[in-house]
């Protein structure tokens, strides 16, 4: 396995696990502040205490959840990497290859002369309906390796969108923009970072059930 695929893999690892350790520790709360809350409206009930007490805890428990939500809540812009560096159009397939190894990525937008996206070509792309087709790749540029419906999400979009978007185009790769311009990507590792652990496994499991895209 090459060096960039082993430390991708690393950091999805260590990513995950993060994910597991905060989902953990965030469900030790929730379930330490609904004890308390039981505790205490037991406690009234037997006269011990007042209805204040538990409406204290009832709100502790109520910041707990929003706290949860806001975390989960986050849009395209607070989980992408910024800066995605375009190739434009009429650049070969050689040239966008050349890219991808010294920017260590396997995708690059496809960018025209109005600084606007116009598609995305990934390494697969190259191999499979250039060099496989006998194809030469110095002479083929990457405006015709672009194909179908150009996918992309706004930067103010949810993460929800994001994974629908990802998920019902079983696409690995998402550019962003903003104010029509490209400010960042969304890949396999952004969502490692920001998803908990379920929900990765179940985009991995729709995106690569029956997909044949990168």
């Amino acid at each position: 396995m090459p060096l960039d695929k082993m430390m991708e893999s690393a950091k999805r690892g260590l990513a995950t696990g993060r994910a597991r350790i905060d989902e953990t520790k965030a469900q030790r709360q929730r379930d330490k502040l609904l004890y308390e809350l039981g505790k205490a409206s037991y406690a009234e009930h037997a006269g011990h205490a007042t209805h204040e007490a538990v409406a204290r805890k009832l709100r502790a428990l109520d910041d707990h959840e929003q706290a949860l939500r806001a975390k989960y809540e986050r849009r395209a812009r607070d989980i992408m990497h910024p800066g995605a560096e375009c190739v434009n159009e009429g650049e070969t397939a050689a040239a966008a290859a050349r890219k991808m190894r010294e920017l260590g990525v396997g995708s690059l937008p496809i960018c025209g002369a109005d600084d606007r996206l116009h598609g995305i070509v990934t390494d697969r792309d190259i191999v499979v309906r250039c060099i496989a087709e006998g194809r030469d790749p110095g002479q083929v540029s990457v405006r015709d390796l672009a194909r179908g419906e150009l996918v992309w999400v706004d930067a103010g979009a949810g993460v929800d969108e994001v994974l629908h978007q990802m998920e019902d185009r079983q696409v690995k790769r998402l550019p962003v923009i903003e104010n029509h311009r490209l400010v960042g990507m969304i890949s396999e590792a952004d969502l490692a970072r920001n998803l908990d652990e379920r929900r990765l496994a179940e985009f991995v499991g729709k995106v690569y059930a029956t997909s044949d895209v990168s």
